[in-house]
């Protein structure tokens, strides 16, 4: 093949792609805005957004510069610079499914009306959030990780692997479905919740772990929180170390509690589960240990680290 002809093999190519990406991203643009009609109908929100593009290639939906308000209300309570979602598939569970916020802030109407209610540190904050799936339809398990950040102040993430969750998979899909052909009836709901109660009883949980970091202002918003209850951070490790005499816990696990609160930069918490137990079962095993920390913690292969 000559090179006039590689040439236009490679043009013809490049404007399919181009072609089959522009109908794509005009396809999201329609899913995407009757997504927030229905949003918008169900919850009373106004969503504005600037700009939808969706990549072919990773399957992935991105929004920016997002505004949230009340239908009442003239001004955005609510601003989100970016949305991601990736992997989502309708009608199936996709084998991996992410969704990142980033740079979400509350605007100076919404402060205005949670002040009281909410410390100054985290009212001023942008916040990210990044949620993942993964799913094997062949295994039936399942892991989920979730972390959601103020920037510059705390990180908190959770991870949480589980096995035979086949059953609580289908269901999603089930009840998605429903709602798609329209109104559900009572009859329908409590069956639904039936058949959820059911699928959740027979998940059987791997492992889990959970951390909380601090991300520069931490003490800050400790400080803060505290004073609104009239105690500093001297009377707060105080009051703990009184407390923690009569909590049901291993000595390490009471010592890596207080040096995360003396020292406030880091609380690390995870823990494994026999094979093959569903939480039903945990939980049974679990009942003659509760008096006995030592047991259980070693049953459950708990660490705590705190520093």
């Amino acid at each position: 093949m000559n090179k006039a002809a590689l040439t236009g093999v490679a043009l013809a190519v490049a404007g399919g792609v181009a072609g089959v990406n522009w109908y794509a991203n005009k396809t999201a643009s329609e899913v995407v805005a009757e997504q927030v009609q229905q949003f918008s109908e169900q919850t009373g929100f106004d969503v504005n957004y600037q700009n939808v593009d969706y990549s072919l290639l990773s399957n992935t939906v991105v929004l920016e510069n997002i505004s949230f308000k009340t239908q009442e209300s003239e001004h955005a309570l609510v601003d989100i610079a970016r949305f991601s979602l990736k992997g989502y598939e309708s009608g199936k569970v996709s084998p991996l499914t992410e969704l990142e916020i980033e740079g979400l802030s509350l605007t100076d109407e919404l402060k205005a009306l949670s002040l009281e209610a909410l410390p100054t540190t985290l009212a001023n904050a942008k916040y990210n959030l990044n949620s993942t799936m993964r799913y094997d339809e062949a295994s039936g398990d399942s892991q989920f990780k979730f972390a959601v950040s103020a920037e510059k102040v705390v990180n908190f993430g959770m991870d949480i692997a589980l096995a035979n969750s086949q059953n609580l998979m289908d269901l999603q899909q089930e009840i998605q479905k429903m709602h798609e052909q329209g109104e559900v009836s009572l009859e329908a709901e409590l069956q639904m919740q039936s058949k959820m109660l059911s699928a959740l009883q027979s998940l059987q949980p791997v492992d889990m772990a959970f951390a909380l970091k601090n991300e520069g202002e931490l003490k800050a918003l400790v400080d803060e929180v505290l004073q609104q209850s009239g105690l500093d951070h001297e009377q707060l490790k105080a009051l703990l170390a009184v407390q923690m005499e009569n909590v049901p816990a291993s000595d390490n696990a009471k010592q890596a509690i207080q040096s995360f609160v003396s020292g406030l930069s880091l609380l690390e918490v995870s823990m494994q589960f026999p094979e093959k137990t569903s939480f039903m079962q945990l939980g049974m095993q679990l009942q003659p240990l509760a008096g006995n920390p030592q047991a259980l913690e070693e049953f459950l292969k708990l660490r705590i680290v705190g520093r």
